[in-house]
């Protein structure tokens, strides 16, 4: 199993809004990739033109004599899953506690999950929990129609309608309805767990999904 490790975090933090936050900048180290007989570095940093987060370096260096790095090893270097598993690691959430005079600031996964165990929500509840999870996803740099379907158990139109509902409202004026890309092979609920990205979501059935007006 590849072992990932974020560090050189920048001091500034990006704010998304809903209280998600990441560094500007920082590296990750992937060393135990299969078919990658040596250490990959890479250099993750928030992009404004793109409005995600982006590689903006990448290497490779072998483990040993004996190791030629071919353009056949490159092409197995897989930059996003490193940035996206990376980022679970350094974005935050702040959340409020249960008494209301603050503020936790807690990791991006125990986040999900949070939200993921929240079985019934009126609509404007629901509305929000979109909208914090859509940041998320765009943080990590994950497809985030498919995170915020997955994390709130619902189908892939209903997360559309709640994000175009948020975007129209206002609330979340940076929506981008198109997912701009596939999900890498992360699992963002289980760290280490690799997950299928183009299996639907399997929990329990929500006839309609939840009702999120008009």
């Amino acid at each position: 199993m590849a072992d990932v490790e974020a560090y050189d975090f920048s001091d500034e933090r990006i704010d998304l809004g809903s209280g998600v936050t990441l560094p500007r900048s920082w590296r990750a180290r992937v060393s135990g990739e299969q078919d990658v007989p040596g250490t990959i570095t890479v250099r993750v940093e928030w992009d404004d033109t793109l409005g995600r987060t982006a590689v903006v370096f990448a290497a490779l260096e072998r483990e040993a004599e004996g190791v030629d790095i071919t353009s056949q090893v490159l092409r197995e270097v897989r930059t996003h899953w490193i940035m996206t598993r990376s980022a679970l690691d350094v974005v935050t959430v702040d959340v409020g506690t249960e008494d209301g005079d603050k503020l936790d600031r807690v990791p991006v996964r125990e986040f999900l999950s949070r939200v993921r165990a929240h079985e019934e929500r009126e609509s404007m509840e629901s509305l929000h929990a979109a909208i914090s999870v859509y940041r998320v996803a765009t943080a990590i740099s994950y497809p985030p129609l498919k995170l915020v379907a997955d994390t709130l158990q619902v189908s892939q139109s209903t997360a559309t309608r709640l994000m175009s509902r948020a975007r129209d409202s206002g609330l979340a004026p940076e929506v981008r309805i198109q997912e701009p890309r596939r999900a890498p092979a992360v699992d963002p609920y289980n760290p280490g767990k690799p997950s299928d990205p183009a299996a639907p979501y399997q929990g329990r059935a929500q006839p309609g999904g939840p009702s999120i007006g008009r």
